[in-house]
This record gives C-alpha cells, structure tokens and sequence, in this order.
C-alpha cells in the first residue's frame, strides 16, 4: 500500500459525511489485514479496479491494477525486504477521502540494514467497504 492509493467519486455532500468515518474504519481494517495476513487478507477490503500509484523513488512500475497489480507490488516489495510492514500512525477524515500518514519498515534483503520510510497514502472511491 506505498506511495498513493487514489480514485475519485460524485457523492452528495450529505453521504460523504455520513460515510466518512466508515471509510476511515474500512481503511483500518485493510492495514490490519495486511499485517495479520499479508497481500491475500486485504485484498477482502480492495476492489478489482483499484490502482495504486507507487512512490516516485520505486524502481519498478509507477501504476498497479486491480488484485493482480496488489499481488504484484507485493512480491516486488517482498523480493527486496525482509521483515517486511507498515507503521499506521495516523488516518485523516479527508471528506470522500482518507488520508494515511504511515511508515514502511524492514530490512534490505541480504544486508540486514533496517528501512524505516515515511509514507503517506490517499484513499478514495471507498464504496461499499471497498478501496
């Protein structure tokens, strides 16, 4: 989940209150799957068209789609990392949006030299408790 998670919606004012705080908790429980369960437990709380859109310093692609493109950075990051996760530290009630403040940690496979990189991630399009 590095770098920006983000899609657009047209909600009337009033809904986009109303499920604001729901789309906090919808984003919660995704890093929380993630943790207990690695990229197969989240991807219960991500809809098929989602696209991720990488960190400007990732290597590999600057776009993922859908569960496959999840699979995929997931196995890039684990190809480079050991010990592998996030830190949440913060989620922000952004409107129709969820904002995340977080880090990812680990160690660079090979080396054991510990990574601890500030992240923050925009969630959007949240419909029916699906990123």
């Amino acid at each position: 989940m590095g770098g920006l998670l983000r899609m657009k919606r047209n909600l009337p004012r009033d809904t986009e209150r109303a499920m604001s705080q729901e789309n906090v908790e919808v984003v919660r429980q995704a890093y929380a799957a993630y943790a207990e369960h690695g990229v197969e437990g989240v991807l219960a709380f991500v809809a098929e068209d989602m696209v991720i859109y990488s960190i400007p310093e990732w290597p590999d692609d600057a776009e993922y789609h859908g569960h496959d493109g999840f699979r995929k950075l997931n196995r890039q990051w684990l190809e480079n990392f050991d010990q592998f996760g996030f830190d949440l530290h913060e989620l922000r009630d952004a409107g129709d949006e969820v904002v995340v403040l977080l880090e990812m940690t680990g160690r660079i496979k090979g080396s054991g030299v510990p990574i601890r990189q500030p992240l923050g991630g925009i969630f959007g399009d949240i419909t029916g408790g699906l990123i």
